[in-house]
């Protein structure tokens, strides 16, 4: 039988698990203490591009999932909502 997948049907696929992995990160980082993380921190402990990061997390707080904030020295700090707990939930992700 032949496989009627597509590429962009690969494609969306690593989105979801790298959006997954993108709030769970966030929500680690709740667990250890952190209320919120630095872009920098939050590219390095997710394994993302800074540039897929930014795009991700474009979508994340116009969906009300993440919030950012502007921190101390500049720096811009993204927040994990209830909002994006609850889809992490319900991704089945645990937490």
């Amino acid at each position: 039988m032949a496989d009627l997948s597509s590429p962009a049907d690969g494609e969306l696929a690593q989105a979801e698990q790298e959006l997954a992995r993108l709030l769970q990160t966030l929500a680690d980082g709740r667990r250890e203490g952190r209320e919120s993380m630095s872009l920098a921190r939050l590219a390095k402990r997710s394994a993302l591009p800074m540039s897929a990061l930014l795009r991700y997390l474009s979508v994340l707080t116009e969906a009300g999932w993440v919030s950012l904030e502007d921190g101390e020295r500049g720096l811009q700090l993204v927040r994990l909502t209830s909002d994006g707990a609850a889809q992490l939930d319900s991704l089945g992700s645990p937490q």
